[in-house]
């Protein structure tokens, strides 16, 4: 089979190789993987980042989805011909809230999704129904349930709730869909005027022009009602957390995204706002979301495709930052 490979950082050092087919174990699945999508975290882990040491060469990509083609002993949960999405960790009862949870992680250290087929325990998938395309699919694993997590997770986002979210990115995109979808307002940051009518399009009340208005915090405070929004989705760090703060009501939350979550710990206190760490989510919440998804009919967006073969162009663009929502790999 096809697969693609990280030799070191750079997109130059991305290779295409040949591997044998994988075979699934008893409870173990065999997915043949049709479509995939990229994060922040495919150009962080070659270079060093991370909570977790990854060996190369190593199969990149946390987010696919893809058809089951063969089923190991003793596998009920799913069948043959089903649509399926691997979950970020593995295995799915993981919650990311432990650095070590990351020794479990696809795309580094464990092999991710950039090959035609992989197994993976029966457990660590999920069904996809025919409500959504295979790129649609391959933007939940980790940017979707990320978003998920901060919003319905870590807290109970309600209709009425202002969210503040940061970037045109996959997560703060998703996050922008689904507070949308639970009538919740949302007021959206970027230095690209294209981009926020973009996400005006997708249903933001409120665009913010960061590079216009670098002290945006005061901003959004006062678009929230004058009172300071409910949330926000910090995946900023240090960089944007006095403005996310300014931003903010009273006591109101942070959802602190990935591996930024860290690095602002020590800048907060439960006057100031509270702290929820989100480092994705569990395959439980995963379901909950794609019910959700399709009760209220949200279409993730994937904006810029690629070819299996052009992985190392489509993490350039992902690098270049130009898109809105998710940048995708077609490999079947």
């Amino acid at each position: 089979m096809r697969a693609m490979e990280v030799w070191g950082s750079g997109e130059e050092n991305i290779k295409e190789v040949e591997q044998p087919d994988p075979q699934p174990g008893p409870g173990e699945v065999q997915v043949r993987i049709v479509a995939a999508t990229l994060n922040y975290r495919d150009l962080a882990i070659p270079e060093g980042g991370g909570p977790y040491p990854v060996k190369m060469p190593y199969v990149p990509l946390s987010c696919g989805c893809g058809v089951v083609t063969a089923l190991g002993e003793g596998v009920t949960r799913v069948h043959v011909g089903d649509r399926v999405a691997p979950t970020f960790f593995q295995p799915a009862t993981t919650n990311g809230q432990d650095a070590a949870d990351f020794a479990k992680a696809l795309g580094g250290p464990i092999n991710g999704v950039a090959r035609e087929l992989a197994c993976f325990p029966h457990g660590g998938v999920v069904k996809i129904t025919d409500d959504l395309s295979d790129l649609e699919a391959a933007t939940l694993p980790c940017a979707g349930l990320t978003a998920w997590n901060a919003l319905f997770g870590a807290r109970a986002t309600k209709p009425g709730d202002v969210v503040v979210l940061l970037g045109t990115g996959g997560v703060s995109i998703a996050g922008l869909q689904l507070a949308k979808a639970a009538g919740a307002s949302a007021i959206i940051t970027s230095s690209s005027d294209a981009k926020l009518a973009r996400a005006r399009a997708l249903g933001a009340d409120h665009t913010i022009n960061y590079r216009a208005l670098p002290a945006w915090g005061g901003r959004a405070h006062t678009l929230a009602g004058g009172s300071g929004a409910d949330v926000v989705l910090e995946v900023g760090g240090t960089g944007t957390l006095a403005q996310s703060l300014a931003a903010l009501r009273p006591g109101g939350d942070v959802a602190s995204i990935g591996l930024l979550a860290g690095g602002i710990v020590s800048q907060l206190d439960e006057a100031t706002a509270k702290l929820h760490r989100i480092r994705v989510g569990t395959r439980d919440q995963f379901e909950d979301m794609l019910r959700a998804l399709v009760r209220n009919r949200v279409r993730p967006v994937v904006d810029k495709v690629y070819p299996i073969k052009e992985l190392g162009k489509a993490m350039a663009a992902l690098r270049a930052g130009t898109m809105v929502g998710k940048v995708g790999i077609q490999i079947a």
